[in-house]
């Protein structure tokens, strides 16, 4: 029981940095009921061990009574309501990426990890005169914190 309060703990505490002023954004790229889900995430223990036990973990699937199953990209996107970008792009490194999407970077980089605690303090307040581009990046930081609130949630 003590595993699953750890779990809602860190979907809730993301609903925290919800910025009003990046709404429209979020809106403009179909992700603004993303954040409702922040508001209470009913998890249902029984179900969630139950599909624990089926996992395996080197080969990434579910190993279940009628075959072995695994989840997509586009699961997650119906499932979610959320679009799915397809493309190909030339990244020369971590922090150029970061500099480019989030005009920030962290000073230290676990593997290809950036620590949720990192865009937490750094993205926590937004300028009320900030210009388009900086609401740009507020914005991604925020779907950032959704992706490692709810999809991802292990605090990195």
């Amino acid at each position: 029981m003590a595993k699953n309060r750890v779990l809602e703990a860190i979907i809730h505490n993301s609903a925290k940095f919800l910025i009003p002023s990046i709404c429209g954004y979020l809106q403009e790229l179909r992700f603004l009921h993303a954040p409702r889900m922040l508001k209470g995430c009913k998890l249902d223990p029984i179900h969630i061990n139950a599909l624990l036990e089926r996992w395996r973990p080197k080969t990434h699937t579910f190993h279940l009574p009628y075959g072995e199953c695994t989840i997509t990209l586009e699961d997650v996107a119906l499932q979610l309501g959320l679009p799915v970008i397809k493309g190909a792009a030339i990244i020369l490194g971590k922090e150029d990426l970061c500099a480019t999407l989030l005009g920030k970077v962290p000073n230290k980089f676990d593997g290809g990890w950036i620590s949720m605690n990192w865009l937490v303090k750094k993205f926590d307040k937004l300028s009320v005169d900030a210009i388009e581009v900086v609401k740009e990046q507020y914005t991604r930081a925020f779907i950032l914190l959704l992706i490692g609130g709810i999809l991802m949630p292990n605090k990195s």
